[in-house]
């Protein structure tokens, strides 16, 4: 075999361990969770310290402030999707798969019968694991022509589409998963 051939199988080679080792470490990071902090009165929700909750129902790994907590603004529907693109490119909390809910994820946290306070004071209705201070709703990804779908969580929830840009109700909640 000549020396340009060996070359090139030796680059082939060195290419196909390191996505073997790269492929190896995603899956060793997901399969090896950190061991809860916290978890929520009726053990649906566990906080593993590094700014993300799990919901063992949807399998769903929440932050556990939202974006008002974190940078203490508005945001439209536009800077959202910008942000969680910045949390990827961050690894925020060792992931690179963070992005808005959907309508059906967003609802889900929801629950009439859990009290949480959010930025204003006001009641909310999620559970009392995620910090308090938070806005009374998210963007979600669902949207058509320059409106997006919010979900709330005050008063008796429900989602209203907001504008892209001038919303007022500009929270978000990023969100990955759902996990196994």
């Amino acid at each position: 075999m000549r020396f340009g051939s060996r070359l090139i199988l030796w680059a082939v080679w060195m290419v196909a361990a390191a996505f073997a080792v790269g492929l190896a470490s995603m899956v060793w990071a997901e399969a090896v969770k950190p061991e809860p902090v916290g978890i929520s009165s009726d053990r649906r929700f566990e906080d593993f310290g590094d700014g993300t909750i799990r919901d063992r129902e949807t399998g769903l790994i929440w932050t556990s402030k939202d974006y008002w907590q974190m940078e203490n603004k508005w945001l439209n529907w536009y800077t959202a999707n910008e942000y969680v693109q910045r949390m990827n490119n961050k690894k925020f909390a060792g992931y690179t798969n963070w992005r808005l809910p959907t309508v059906e994820e967003a609802a889900s946290l929801y629950n009439r019968r859990k009290r949480n306070i959010d930025k204003d004071g006001d009641k909310i209705f999620i559970d009392p694991i995620f910090s308090k201070g938070a806005g009374w709703s998210t963007w979600t990804s669902e949207g058509k022509q320059n409106k997006a779908l919010v979900v709330s969580y005050k008063d008796e929830g429900g989602e209203t589409y907001q504008d892209k840009i001038s919303g007022t109700d500009a929270f978000l909640r990023p969100v990955r998963g759902p996990s196994s």
